[in-house]
């Protein structure tokens, strides 16, 4: 069984920052929960966020079209390590195709100092202060996870990148699709697809007369 390395608990004790002198592990744990929060309810408004030195959540869209009238979407939030990270500790992230007509935003630093009573300057100084513990904790080659409440867990095991989005998460940006031939490789999280509409795609009977015709054409 493979034993994670909590990234928030690392930084916490930390004597080198200023965790513990000027904000409590609560203010820790209470910026994060509210950074993840921006970050869900910017990818349901089809918004990425990016985290400097951490990397970027966005949403692979995308379509392969199936006819002229219909096509088949892949709709799933993805996260992309950065790349200096992946560069500096040789970690692996699979980059999926993601559309470019998702807007990058950056963290809402006012925000999340309102929401926390902090001043913006700790939030700041908090959020770096764990990506820093991040990289530390790639430099020693550590098996880590980063919990984010609400929305999923980063995990970094083997050098490999693993975002895990929560279920929750994942059917609310499945359910703004209007399309209901959507068939995507996260439906299998969802507890039930939408029904297809009937369209040509569905199965027609043939008249027995053409059947026979076909057969005579084929079998003589």
């Amino acid at each position: 069984m493979v034993q994670y390395t909590n990234v928030l608990e690392t930084a916490k004790n930390n004597f080198q920052t200023g965790i513990g002198k000027n904000y409590s592990p609560a203010d820790v744990e209470e910026v994060w929960k509210q950074v993840a929060q921006f970050i869900r309810s910017s990818l349901l408004k089809k918004r990425a966020v990016d985290i400097k030195g951490l990397g970027r959540f966005t949403i692979q869209e995308y379509s392969m079209p199936v006819s002229s009238i219909y096509a088949v979407w892949s709709h799933r939030p993805v996260f992309y390590l950065d790349k200096r990270l992946c560069d500096s500790y040789h970690i692996k992230c699979v980059r999926l195709f993601s559309s470019d007509k998702i807007s990058v935003v950056s963290t809402n630093l006012s925000t999340i100092a309102a929401l926390t009573n902090l001043s913006r300057h700790a939030v700041e100084d908090i959020i770096n202060e764990v990506v820093q513990a991040l990289c530390r904790l790639c430099m020693a080659q550590k098996d880590l996870e980063l919990p984010l409440p609400g929305l999923g867990t980063l995990r970094i095991v083997d050098r490999y990148t693993d975002m895990r989005y929560s279920r929750e998460l994942v059917r609310a940006v499945h359910r703004d699709i209007a399309d209901p031939l959507v068939m995507a490789s996260h439906v299998r999280a969802c507890d039930k697809r939408p029904p297809p509409r009937a369209s040509f795609l569905a199965p027609v009977a043939v008249p027995p007369r053409y059947l026979r015709e076909l057969h005579d054409v084929n079998y003589g």
